[in-house]
C-alpha cells in the first residue's frame, strides 16, 4: 500500500454522509468506485470507492464490508443522489455482483442486457464462465426499454448497434424534433469480455498483456497504470530509467492519439484533405513507436518492476525524428486554423457546461476543455512528470472546437516533455537499469496505480489473496467516466453534428465494457 493511500472502513450509516463530503459538491474527485466478493478472506461483500481533491496528493479510500452480514440484504445506501458521478458505477456494482444500490434514482441494468440470466451475478468468487454460458438464453429477443420521450413533433431515430464502420456496437436513440436533438440515449457494453474475471485466473505477470489489451489506442496508458498498481502494493521502487521510459511513451502515446483525433474531427466535417493529413502524421508517430519498441501499440513492452525494452538507446536519433514531427504539426495546426468553413462546424457545437462535466466526473480532455484543471500528472505526480517542469492546459467553452484547440495545446505540451526527457539522456542523465529485479507478488496487499492517458485518467484497484494471486483486480478506462456527458452534450444540436461531437470526445467503447 502507498504512502498516499488513505484506507477507512465505514458503516452503512456513514458511508453517504462521507461520500458527500468527500466530493464537497465537485469539488473533490470520485476516481473509482466498484465492489469485491472477498468471502473468503473473512470481509464479505464489499463496496469501495476512492476520492481525491485537487492539490492534495492523496487519495481516500472509503469501504463498506461485510455488507448483507449473517443472512442480510445486500445492498447499500445510494451516493447517486448527492455523488451524481458515482451513477454507473454503482448501476455496474449491481449488475456485477447484485448489491443493490438503494434511492439510485435510474436503477436499470447497465452492462448485464435483456438476455442475461436473472440472478447470476458474473464476479462472484463462486460463478464460473461455463455457468453464466449454460444459463443464458440467445434464442430470446431483448426487449429492454430504451427511455421514452414523449411530445408533439418528437420522433425516434435508432442507430446502431452495428455500424457501417469498423467501430464496436452501440445504440443510439435520439428523440428529435426535426433535426433538432432533444434527448440521446444510449446503449452500450455490447462489447463485455469479462477481462476483471479473467485477470483473476491469469495470474500478476501474465495479467500485464491482459491490461494491453482492454483498449487498443490506451494500451501503454492501461499496461502502465496495471504495473504501477503492482510495483505499489510490493513496495519496489522503479529505476529512474525505467520512469523516464515509462514517462516517454505515454507521452508517445499521448502524441499519436491527439493527432490523430484532430484528424477525425476533419472527417466529422466532410474536411478529407485535413483527415488524410491527419491519419498521414499519426502513421509516422506509430511507425516511431515500431522502431523505439517493436510495437505500434506500444505492447510488450511493460513488466512488474519496470519495462522489458530499452527506448531510450538512441536519444540522438529520435530527437530528429520528433523535430520533423514537430514542423509537420505545426503546418497541420495552422492548415486547420486558417479555414473558416472547417472552424465554423467545430464552434458552438456540442458544449458541455463546467457544472455538468464536474457533477458527473468527466475526465481528461472533455473535462479541461470545459474549464475544469484535472490532469494526474500534475495533480498525483507520478513516474517521472515530478521532474519536469511543464505546463497543463484548459479551455472555457466545452464545445468540439475547445477540445479541438486543448489537443493542440497538449500536443506542444507533450512534444515539451519528449525533448526534454531525450535531452537528458543524450546528457547520460538517465544511466541505470531498465527493471528492478526484486519484484514479487505480495500476499494481502492492495494498491492503486493510475496515469494520466489520451482520454483522461486511467486508473487500476489491484489486491492479492492471502496466496500471492488476485484476488480483485479493477480497471476503469476514462471513457467510462465520459461516456455519460454523451446526451448533454449533444441536446440542443442538429442530428448531422452527432457524428462531429461524438469524434470530438473519442469515446472507447471497448474500454469503457471491460
Amino acid at each position: 500500500m502507498a504512502e498516499n493511500e488513505i484506507y477507512r472502513d465505514v458503516t452503512s450509516e456513514e458511508f453517504p454522509a462521507e461520500c458527500s463530503r468527500l466530493f464537497a459538491g465537485g469539488n473533490g474527485r470520485l476516481r473509482l468506485m466498484f465492489g469485491a466478493d472477498l468471502r473468503e478472506t473473512g470481509e464479505g461483500f464489499c463496496v469501495y470507492a476512492v476520492f481525491s481533491r485537487p492539490q492534495e496528493d492523496r487519495f481516500e479510500i472509503l469501504r463498506l464490508k461485510n455488507i448483507g452480514e449473517k443472512g442480510g440484504a445486500l445492498e447499500f445506501h445510494s451516493i447517486t443522489p448527492k455523488v451524481p458521478a458515482a451513477h454507473w458505477y454503482e448501476r455496474q456494482i449491481a449488475d456485477m455482483l447484485g448489491i443493490v444500490p438503494l434511492g439510485h434514482p435510474d436503477l436499470h441494468p447497465l452492462v448485464l442486457h435483456g438476455l442475461y440470466p436473472k440472478g447470476v451475478y458474473p464476479l462472484r468468487r463462486d460463478i464460473s464462465p461455463a455457468e453464466i454460458k449454460r444459463q443464458l438464453d440467445l434464442s430470446k429477443e431483448d426487449l429492454s426499454p430504451f427511455m421514452e420521450v414523449k411530445g408533439e413533433g418528437i420522433y425516434e431515430i435508432p442507430v446502431g448497434p452495428v455500424h457501417a464502420g469498423i467501430i464496436e456496437p452501440g445504440h443510439f436513440r435520439f428523440s428529435a424534433v426535426g433535426e433538432t436533438i432533444y434527448y440521446l440515449d444510449p446503449r452500450l457494453f455490447y462489447t463485455h469480455k469479462g477481462v476483471e474475471k479473467h485477470f483473476e485466473q491469469l495470474g500478476f505477470v501474465n495479467g500485464v498483456k491482459l491490461a494491453e489489451r482492454i483498449s487498443g489506442v490506451s494500451s501503454f496508458s492501461h499496461s502502465t497504470a496495471y504495473c504501477m498498481a503492482l510495483e505499489r502494493m510490493a513496495g519496489t521502487t522503479l529505476p529512474v530509467r525505467a520512469s523516464a521510459i515509462r514517462t516517454l511513451l505515454l507521452e508517445m502515446e499521448r502524441l499519436y492519439n491527439h493527432i490523430g483525433d484532430i484528424g477525425n474531427m476533419c472527417a466529422g466535417t466532410g474536411f478529407a484533405v485535413g483527415y488524410a493529413r491527419g491519419a498521414s502524421l499519426k502513421e509516422k508517430i506509430m511507425a516511431l513507436n515500431e522502431q523505439l519498441t517493436g510495437s505500434r501499440y506500444l505492447r510488450g513492452v511493460n513488466i512488474p518492476g519496470g519495462v522489458a525494452v530499452d527506448a531510450l538507446r538512441d536519444p540522438a536519433g529520435m530527437l530528429q525524428e520528433i523535430e520533423g514531427i514537430t514542423e509537420e504539426y505545426k503546418s497541420f495546426i495552422e492548415f486547420l486554423t486558417d479555414s473558416v468553413s472547417h472552424v465554423e462546424r467545430l464552434e458552438n457545437a456540442g458544449a458541455l457546461a463546467r457544472d455538468i462535466a464536474l457533477s458527473l466526473g468527466a475526465t481528461g480532455v472533455a473535462a479541461r476543455a470545459s474549464g475544469i484543471n484535472d490532469d494526474l500528472r500534475t495533480a498525483h505526480p507520478h513516474l517521472y512528470y515530478n521532474q519536469l517542469i511543464f505546463e497543463t492546459h484548459t479551455r472555457m467553452k466545452g464545445d468540439v472546437f475547445a477540445r479541438m484547440m486543448l489537443r493542440a495545446d497538449e500536443v506542444g505540451c507533450t512534444i515539451a516533455i519528449i525533448r526534454s526527457i531525450l535531452h537528458k539522456a543524450k546528457g547520460k542523465r538517465l544511466e541505470g537499469n531498465i527493471a528492478s529485479e526484486n519484484w514479487e507478488a505480495p500476499h494481502g496487499a492492495q494498491a492503486l496505480g493510475y496515469v494520466e492517458g489520451p482520454r483522461g485518467s486511467v486508473f487500476y484497484f489491484v489486491k492479492s489473496g492471502a496466496d500471492g494471486a488476485p484476488l480483485r483486480v479493477k480497471p476503469r478506462a476514462a471513457s467510462f467516466c465520459n461516456w455519460p456527458l454523451m446526451p448533454f452534450a449533444v441536446h440542443g444540436n442538429i442530428v448531422p453534428d452527432f457524428p462531429l461531437i461524438n469524434k470530438s470526445f473519442n469515446l472507447s467503447y471497448s474500454g469503457s465494457d471491460a
